[in-house]
């Protein structure tokens, strides 16, 4: 009895024992499986570094309230950017009443349409306001550059407007058709509409009429206007004796070399001197074959007269007088000399007022002292197809329009 209770006892005891075991492998096999693995570390013999291990971010982490005001901020600067450089049509594809390409919608009006703004900037308002004044500046700078070139330069080159010349005007702001001519009055002015008013030009060159014209339109904000002389019938001169083109020349300048008018009056080879009559001073005689006479300066109504010889000095005599009517600009009494022509005696007197006088009467008295007048063709004069009329002491010579 007592063996069999031993027995059972070291039965209990074993399985005791055995359990303890058991329970003690459980408990360490457990914690070794929580342990983490050992990274194993790769090694590059020092050629180059190992990268940054990555980690992973976890996708239900919260982002933090600061990240998500700055997310937001960007979205909506990037729409407002967008909305400020293209404007989206509207439902059916086609832009608001008053919308321009590239205009903001700032909002509505009480009558449910948007209200739009123009895609006008400050920058190019002020590139606007910046050319405007450039153009401004070059304009003056071109003013004052033609002035002063205009005073410096010599009498060849410069020609200023007088009465009866004929000024072709264009106006180029407002297209074709605007170009028209203009005839100088008498009182020396042209009739330009768009000015409001007769504008003088007299005296002026061609450039400071279109300042001038500039200055008085103000139909538009800078008129374009060019202004250029179509006919030359202001500046006359006469040339006479030994040419083969005799007769009236119109200069288009305010002084011209005596070479020029020789070259183009075709003087013949007998001629050896020349004889000029300048208003206000006495007549002089030069030679041909001197080289500085074809330096001298002809000007408006200078009489040139090509000769031969010593006939100079019986021109140069004054026998007596003759007289001329109003038609010229400086009319009375005359001095007369020997081959005075009509021709030279208006020339003499300052020309004809008027373009429109065509005929002209030489009264002259006769044998028994009566009057005989004869009519003349100024323009069959000039064209050559008659000649020059000679006048004689005590002629008179008035207009016959």
């Amino acid at each position: 009895m007592v063996r069999r209770h031993s027995r059972i006892t070291m039965s209990l005891l074993v399985k005791l024992k055995l359990g303890i075991l058991i329970c003690i492998l459980a408990l360490f096999a457990q914690s070794f499986a929580q342990e983490k693995p050992e990274v194993i570390k790769k090694v590059n013999f020092g050629y180059s570094k190992n990268p940054p291990a990555r980690t992973q971010k976890n996708p239900k982490e919260k982002k933090s309230g600061s990240e998500k005001k700055s997310k937001k901020t960007e979205k909506n600067s990037k729409q407002v950017a967008k909305s400020k450089t293209s404007k989206e049509p509207g439902k059916n594809g086609k832009l608001e009443s008053g919308e321009t390409p590239g205009s903001t919608v700032v909002g509505k009006s009480g009558n449910g349409k948007a209200k739009i703004e123009p895609a006008t900037t400050d920058a190019a308002l002020i590139s606007a306001e910046e050319t405007g004044e450039m153009a401004t500046i070059a304009k003056k700078t071109r003013e004052i550059a033609k002035k002063a070139s205009n005073d410096s330069l010599p009498l060849t080159e410069v020609y200023k407007v007088g009465i009866d010349d004929v000024l072709f005007i264009s106006l180029q702001n407002k297209g074709s058709g605007t170009s028209r001519y203009y005839t100088v009055l008498n009182d020396g002015t042209i009739d330009y509409p768009l000015a409001g008013e007769l504008v003088s030009v007299v005296g002026l060159t061609t450039d400071e009429i279109e300042d001038l014209l500039r200055s008085k339109v103000k139909l538009y904000e800078n008129p374009e206007i060019t202004v250029k002389v179509r006919e030359y019938a202001s500046h006359k001169i006469m040339v006479l004796g030994l040419v083969e083109k005799s007769g009236e020349k119109y200069l288009r300048r305010e002084a011209m070399p005596l070479y020029v008018i020789r070259a183009e009056a075709i003087v013949k080879p007998d001629a050896t001197q020349v004889v000029l009559r300048k208003t206000g001073a006495e007549e002089a005689t030069y030679e041909l074959d001197d080289s500085k006479t074809g330096e001298i300066l002809i000007q408006t109504g200078d009489i040139v007269e090509f000769i031969k010889g010593q006939a100079a000095n019986s021109a140069i005599k004054v026998t007596g007088f003759y007289y001329i009517g109003e038609m010229v600009r400086k009319f009375g009494r005359k001095d007369f000399y020997e081959g005075l022509t009509l021709t030279q005696a208006i020339l003499e007197s300052g020309g004809l007022r008027n373009s429109r006088t065509k005929k002209v009467i030489i009264r002259r008295k006769n044998e028994k002292g009566l009057l005989e007048s004869e009519t003349y063709k100024l323009r069959e004069i000039k064209n050559g197809k008659i000649p020059d009329p000679l006048l004689m002491v005590g002629d008179t010579i008035e207009s016959a329009n």
